[in-house]
C-alpha cells in the first residue's frame, strides 16, 4: 500500500473517532442535564409544600361570633384569624385592631368592642345592683315595721299597676329599672285584671308578689 493511501486512511479513522467521541458526549449531557433539572424541581416542590402545610395556633376571643383557638397558614393575617373565629360581632371596634398584621405562633387577637356597647353593658350592670339593693332595703323595711306592729301599706300611697310609669312602679318594695320595665312590657300585651296578674311577669314570683300585694291595685 502506498504511504499517501495509508495518511488518507489514518485521516479518515481519526475523523471517525472524533466523530464518535462527539456524540458519546452530547448523549452524556443529553441525558445529565434532564436529571438534574429534575432534582431540582422535586427540590422546589418539596420546599412549597412544606412552606404551605406549615401552620401556626392562635387564639381568637373579644367581640368575635365564635371565639377559641385555631390553626391558621403560617403567612396568613389577623382578617384571616377573625374571619376562621365567624367574623366580627355588631358592637366590635374593628378600628383598634390592626387587621394587616401577620399571626405568629402562640398569638392571642383580641377584639375590643366599641366604647357604647361598653358604656351601656355597665349601665345594665350598675341597674341589676341597684335593684339588687332594692329589694334587700325593702326586706329590712318591711321587717321592721312587722316588728313595730304597723302596717306597711300606710306608709305609702298604693300604686296603680295599670297606668303607673316605669318610674313610679319603681317605688314599690324589689321592683328595680329592670323589674319596672318587664312590668310595663307585659301590660302592654294584655292588661292586668287582678294584682294577682303581676305573676305574668317575669322576675316576679309568688315570694316578691307577697310583699307587693299590700302596695298595688288594679285601676
Amino acid at each position: 500500500m502506498q504511504p499517501k493511501a495509508k495518511k488518507l486512511i489514518f485521516i479518515t479513522v481519526l475523523l471517525a473517532g472524533c466523530i464518535i467521541t462527539s456524540l458519546i458526549s452530547t448523549n452524556d449531557k443529553a441525558k445529565t442535564l434532564p436529571v438534574s433539572s429534575l432534582l431540582q424541581s422535586a427540590q422546589g416542590a418539596v420546599t412549597s409544600k412544606a412552606a404551605q402545610t406549615k401552620t401556626v395556633r392562635v387564639q381568637v376571643s373579644g367581640a368575635v361570633l365564635e371565639p377559641g383557638i385555631y390553626d391558621l397558614p403560617a403567612n396568613c393575617r389577623v382578617e384571616e384569624a377573625i374571619a376562621a373565629a365567624g367574623g366580627l360581632t355588631e358592637n366590635a371596634d374593628s378600628e383598634r385592631v390592626n387587621l394587616v398584621r401577620k399571626v405568629r405562633d402562640g398569638m392571642q387577637i383580641r377584639v375590643p368592642v366599641q366604647k357604647a356597647a361598653r358604656t351601656s353593658r355597665t349601665q345594665r350592670k350598675n341597674a341589676q345592683a341597684t335593684a339588687g339593693l332594692g329589694e334587700s332595703a325593702s326586706e329590712k323595711y318591711g321587717s321592721a315595721k312587722a316588728g313595730s306592729g304597723k302596717k306597711n301599706n300606710n306608709q305609702m300611697p298604693r300604686v296603680r299597676i295599670n297606668s303607673a310609669s316605669a318610674s313610679e312602679l319603681q317605688q314599690l318594695p324589689g321592683i328595680g329599672p329592670a323589674l319596672a320595665q318587664r312590668i310595663v312590657e307585659t301590660r302592654s300585651r294584655g292588661r292586668f285584671t287582678s294584682t294577682e296578674d303581676l305573676l305574668r311577669v317575669p322576675g316576679i314570683g309568688k315570694a316578691k308578689m307577697a310583699k307587693l300585694r299590700d302596695y298595688v291595685e288594679v285601676d
